[in-house]
């Protein structure tokens, strides 16, 4: 099998998109560490299942203005959540 010309043009693309989400994933990281010392500091609890409703109400809005699976938005966020509270959770365990 020969790969095309337009193929390495387009699988160059997909590099550089998987890059900007790893990025983004790091940038959203970032700021999770923020907000658990926010957290910490007005005693708030590191699960908040009203903002995750708002999350996950949002990510079912994207998904129809996109026209992606929610199926498959909920599962990536749901992972990315799950990461950030570990996150959350080194850090507070660090501050007690």
């Amino acid at each position: 099998m020969k790969i095309t010309k337009k193929m390495l043009i387009l699988r160059k693309k997909i590099n550089k998109i998987n890059k900007s989400i790893i990025i983004l994933l790091n940038k959203r990281n970032l700021i999770s560490e923020k907000i658990i010392k926010e957290k910490i500091n007005i005693n708030y609890p590191i699960k908040d299942t009203k903002r995750e409703k708002k999350i996950f109400e949002k990510i079912i809005n994207y998904s129809k203005k996109y026209n992606l699976k929610k199926k498959y938005l909920i599962k990536i966020f749901k992972i990315i959540i799950k990461n950030s509270r570990k996150i959350q959770k080194k850090i507070e365990k660090k501050k007690k």
